[in-house]
């Protein structure tokens, strides 16, 4: 369906399209349905082409295509709270054409037979079915000649980093991860594992002084991110690094410190051994007014639930995630607007997010021998070699503590993709890109990255 937005005062028009394709099973079955939509400008088969995702695992493309760059946008009204679906002055459309991809159980990409989505429940299933659709998609469409762009939010930036060890034929011009997660085991909270605290402070830091509780008289989260950030990777990973071996005054003067930096009572911060939790720092900040931080945003705050429940983790709590008690996010709204504009021929509801396919997720690679540590970067990096003229753009923001920004820049720090090819986009944001002002700053960085590679 031909349709027309303005982008930067000029009319872009546009088709949209709804497609899937078939993913069968080694016997040649059919086991599930893969779809995205896309919006092509016609006429142009050598126009850049970019491929989008979110993550979960669990979650469909939809932050990404209805709230960033998608050429329609949802506007949620201030008094009722309902959902409109109106033009999107921030969508990327004038530079290439998008396709948002929906993994397998998100959308309306739907499971054909019983333990149909199983295969794809895993992190080489998961890839192995976006790498299907992309190369199909672009064969079906004639465009293999086409510059490909891919965007990774969330675990979609993991996806994203193993997907790069399959893609290095295609013509790909750049990557861009927004809120990654790229180096899991380096940011997984486990015992001995230092680094996802020191990851964490910083944001720690940016949300007590958001909500009044720390850095007094600061005026910016930046200047707060970069203060707490200095110390964190200095005196703080030291202390941290020493272990028994620290001295009880310095132990006594770090906690000091982290207290100041985090709105917590140093007594909490030394009976935490200096590794408050994230989890803990969340529902104790504001505990004494009963609410609860976010952890996708913290500038969201919700009541304190019930006792978090076994069988699902404390984070599905969070009030910026939205999910309530149940486990899955449906979008009616979505689901009428891509029946009516892209011909949609799904009578299902559409899946925005499914913590379902989540817990039953396989993080286990796809190799026999043992797997200790996951982190695909290195795939980033073989294929920029393998493509010289590949860029990367990473961009978070600095009140996201699902996937923290200096976790982010470690990583991409540490896969020896060279500096010079990387531009890191730091944020005033949560996990996803919602506030006006961060759209068009992050938009116009997509749009540059998009030119300095054509």
């Amino acid at each position: 369906m031909r349709q027309t937005v303005i982008i930067e005062g000029r009319p872009v028009e546009y088709e949209a399209r709804w497609e899937s394709y078939t993913l069968t099973g080694a016997d040649g079955s059919p086991n599930a349905l893969i779809s995205a939509t896309g919006y092509i400008v016609p006429d142009d088969a050598r126009r850049p082409v970019m491929f989008l995702f979110n993550g979960g695992p669990g979650a469909s493309s939809s932050p990404l295509h209805m709230s960033a760059f998608g050429p329609k946008r949802f506007l949620t009204s201030s008094v009722t709270g309902r959902r409109t679906v109106a033009s999107n002055p921030f969508s990327l459309i004038e530079q290439a054409d998008l396709v948002f991809v929906d993994p397998v159980g998100t959308g309306f990409s739907r499971v054909l037979r019983e333990e149909g989505a199983k295969p794809y429940l895993s992190v080489h299933g998961d890839v192995a079915a976006v790498e299907h659709f992309i190369r199909q998609w672009l064969a079906d469409h004639k465009r293999q000649e086409s510059p490909v762009y891919l965007v990774g939010e969330s675990y979609g930036g993991y996806r994203l980093a193993t997907l790069c060890a399959h893609i290095a034929d295609l013509d790909v011009a750049g990557l861009v991860f927004v809120s990654p997660m790229l180096d899991a085991t380096a940011c997984t909270p486990s015992p001995g594992n230092d680094l996802p605290h020191v990851f964490e402070l910083p944001t720690m830091a940016v949300a007590a002084w958001a909500h009044g509780r720390a850095s007094a008289g600061i005026r910016d989260a930046a200047t707060v991110f970069d203060g707490a950030q200095a110390f964190a990777q200095t005196q703080y990973l030291t202390a941290l690094h020493l272990g028994s071996a620290l001295a009880e005054r310095e132990r006594v003067a770090v906690a000091e410190r982290v207290a100041d930096l985090i709105g917590s009572p140093v007594d909490s911060v030394l009976a935490a051994n200096l590794r408050v939790q994230s989890e803990d720092f969340l529902r104790t900040l504001l505990a004494d007014q009963g609410k609860l931080v976010g952890r996708l945003d913290t500038r969201i705050i919700g009541p304190i639930p019930p006792a978090p429940d076994d069988d699902r983790p404390p984070a599905a709590d969070d009030p910026a995630l939205g999910i309530g008690r149940s486990n899955v996010i449906h979008s009616d709204v979505l689901a009428d607007y891509l029946r009516n504009e892209a011909d949609a021929t799904d009578e299902r509801s559409y899946v925005s997010l499914s913590l379902e396919l989540n817990f039953a997720f396989d993080w286990r690679s796809e190799h026999p021998k043992p797997d200790f540590y996951r982190n695909p970067t290195a795939n980033i990096a073989a294929l920029l070699r393998a493509r010289p003229h590949t860029r990367v753009l990473v961009m978070g923001g600095y009140f996201d503590l699902a996937t923290p920004l200096a976790a982010s820049i470690f990583a991409i720090r540490h896969s020896e993709v060279p500096s010079s090819r990387v531009e890191v986009l730091r944020l005033v944001e949560g996990h996803s890109l919602s506030d006006d002002t961060t759209l068009a700053t992050a938009a116009d960085a997509v749009r540059a990255l998009i030119r300095s590679t054509l």
